[in-house]
């Protein structure tokens, strides 16, 4: 399952809350070994942040996204990818479908990094 760019989006008060029952509700409707990907950069709606989100460096952002994954128990312990742009990409690279959606969503038009943070369903319980 993949989650992008809208992990810091708020309604409310209650922002960081929503997202901890957005993590709970897709580790309850992914199979066992199943895949949590959630994608951001440095870019954001202001005014639709939670204040960690908005008021944070890209480390807290990252560290929070590791901080949710870590609330729900169950997930693995979840592995951090930076991406930044190579700005001396050779031409087969650039028409990938990953670089195009990149571009489409304008991710790779300057300095902003993608970040990833990717965790598993265990496989077993862990009430064991």
């Amino acid at each position: 399952m993949l989650m992008a760019i809208s992990v810091g989006a708020k309604e409310g008060r209650l922002g960081s809350f929503l997202n901890l029952q957005v993590f709970a509700e897709v580790f309850r409707v992914l199979r066992p070994g199943g895949l949590f990907i959630v994608s951001f950069s440095n870019r954001l709606f202001y005014e639709k942040a939670i204040s960690a989100w908005r008021d944070g460096t890209a480390y807290s952002r990252v560290q929070l996204v590791v901080q949710y994954f870590q609330c729900i128990e169950g997930f693995t312990q979840p592995e951090v990818i930076r991406k930044l742009q190579n700005r001396n990409r050779d031409s087969r690279d650039g028409n990938s479908p990953l670089s195009w959606i990149m571009n489409f969503l304008g991710l790779l038009s300057g300095s902003d990094p993608l970040y990833a943070v990717i965790a598993h369903k265990n496989f077993k319980p862990v009430y064991e």
